[in-house]
């Protein structure tokens, strides 16, 4: 009998402290405090946040994507420049998203998102004061950050050209909009990188 109290009571405060570490973890959501620091123009918040989420992921040993602050200011701010319109939907602003990252991504282009949209000829450039001074909108974060984490809708990492006209090898996605016209996502030019990688 005294053996089965034990049991219980240890099964009791494995429980509890499971309890006690999952209410610690969703304590403070440190990913709502980086998009809340991005929409007020917060850096020192951003960046706070951004070390705490780090950390705890760390200590919790959770497999869960690590997001850089100035990484989902940057992803906001040309997702509302590309697909900021209200109308569109959220769809349409993750496709934009991914195929920023997707340049991130491939060895046709540089490493950092930083140097993708300050490439030139490409996107925005480097010192755009219209770039520089959009306020990114609240959906256009939450996107940013949904991509960030890992979610992807077009799944296809060869996807690295986004205008009004077609480029690259041929077409992924068309997408057609009754005030904007259409938009071709497109392949690489060069669909051998990409060779064993999906694509």
């Amino acid at each position: 009998m005294n053996k089965v109290i034990i049991t219980v009571l240890a099964a009791c405060a494995v429980i509890g402290a499971v309890w006690i570490l999952c209410a610690d973890c969703h304590a403070e959501d440190y990913a709502e405090q980086m998009v809340q620091a991005v929409l007020d123009g917060d850096e020192e918040a951003g960046h706070a946040a951004e070390v705490a989420r780090t950390t705890k992921l760390e200590q919790l040993d959770l497999n869960y994507a690590n997001i850089i602050y100035d990484d989902l200011v940057l992803l906001s701010k040309i997702i509302t420049a590309e697909a900021g319109s209200y109308w569109l939907g959220d769809d349409w602003r993750m496709m934009m998203g991914e195929v920023v990252l997707n340049r991130v991504e491939s060895p046709e282009f540089p490493d950092t998102l930083r140097e993708v949209l300050e490439q030139p000829g490409q996107y925005y450039g480097k010192n755009s004061a219209y770039f520089s001074g959009i306020r990114p909108h609240e959906y256009c974060v939450r996107v940013a950050l949904r991509l960030l984490a890992g979610e992807r809708l077009l799944c296809d990492p060869s996807v690295v050209f986004q205008a009004n006209f077609p480029q690259g090898s041929g077409i992924h996605t068309l997408l057609n909009d009754r005030y904007l016209g259409a938009t071709y996502l497109c392949h690489s030019a060069h669909m051998e990188v990409y060779r064993g990688n999906d694509a």
